[in-house]
């Protein structure tokens, strides 16, 4: 599968209740909020991350996980 983005679960930790909050916080542009929120396979491009990183004072691997190959599941 490999890298995908848990952005909804750790956002979700920091209080944040949805994509909108997220889109609000962040100041990204709202689709790509929306999909980036909504959408695990969605990868966020090194400026998104940065703004991502930012607005949470996260690290990248905060928000995104590697799954191999075979582990869809988890």
């Amino acid at each position: 599968m490999g890298i995908v983005n848990a952005i909804a679960e750790f956002v979700q930790a920091q209080g944040c209740k949805n994509g909108y909050e997220f889109w609000k916080i962040t100041g990204l542009s709202q689709p790509t909020a929306y999909r980036l929120y909504n959408n695990p396979e969605a990868f966020p491009s090194k400026e998104t991350q940065d703004t991502i990183c930012k607005a949470f004072n996260a690290q990248p691997g905060d928000f995104l996980r590697y799954v191999p190959d075979g582990n869809e599941d988890e």
